[in-house]
């Protein structure tokens, strides 16, 4: 996972954080992945590691996105 902190301009603002996260089918989650990608939001490498939830056939991932509100 990279460091997804924006530059910033605001000398002394915290960024704020936004969480997502991902729960499905390994290949369910692949593909939100990738529909996510192709909206230039978050390269398929900014989430972590697909991990099992202890459901059969169920994945979850997350992706901590970091931004600065005027």
């Amino acid at each position: 996972m990279s460091n997804n902190f924006p530059p910033s301009d605001n000398q002394g603002a915290l960024p704020k954080k936004a969480k997502l996260l991902l729960i499905g089918s390994p290949e369910k989650v692949r593909k939100t992945i990738n529909a996510i990608y192709s909206l230039k939001y978050a390269e398929p490498d900014e989430w972590s590691t697909p991990e099992p939830t202890g459901k059969p056939g169920e994945v979850m991932t997350f992706l901590i996105r970091y931004f600065y509100i005027d």
